[in-house]
């Protein structure tokens, strides 16, 4: 039990989303150049991160930190980095796996496609940024490298549309 740990934990928190919330709103004030609000307000969080980061430090509440193991190795040490290929299933299991998989690729596209169709209607008169089409590519790269190669479920790393 460390006394005020909890109290020191919560007020870091809210003067974190505080200040980056203050700060993201920066950018509309009058006290600087454009430039400068323009850059004060991208950095909002950071700037608040680090900020709050000292307070706790300068203070010296035992407040509770990520722990951090001293080397990058598997959690147990009878695993191993590479996974077998087929881990004890059978060998017919991947050619099994193939109609599935490719439906599933399939529904996540259409879900996607229909969606933004239904989005850019003309009449929610939406303009198109830089960064337009990038959400098809992050789910891209999700499925294929993050899903495929950590075995993880395909569900976790998608977007929901409802």
């Amino acid at each position: 039990y460390v006394p005020n740990a909890f109290l020191m934990s919560c007020l870091i928190f809210l003067g974190t989303f505080l200040i980056s919330h203050h700060l993201k709103q920066f950018k509309f004030q009058n006290f600087f150049p454009t430039v400068v609000r323009s850059y004060i307000s991208d950095f909002a969080v950071v700037i608040a991160i680090v900020s709050m980061t000292l307070v706790d430090y300068c203070v010296g509440v035992d407040t509770p930190k990520l722990s951090v193991p001293a080397k990058f190795a598997p959690t147990l040490d009878t695993r191993g980095w590479i996974v077998p290929l087929l881990g004890g299933n059978p060998i017919w299991s991947p050619i099994l796996a193939f109609l599935p998989a490719v439906l599933g690729s399939i529904l996540i596209f259409m879900d996607q496609q229909i969606t933004a169709v239904i989005i850019n209607r003309k009449e929610h008169r939406l303009s198109k940024g830089c960064g337009y089409h990038l959400d098809l590519l992050i789910v891209a790269i999700c499925i294929v490298y993050f899903a495929s190669f950590f075995g993880s479920p395909r569900g976790l790393l998608l977007p929901q549309s409802s």
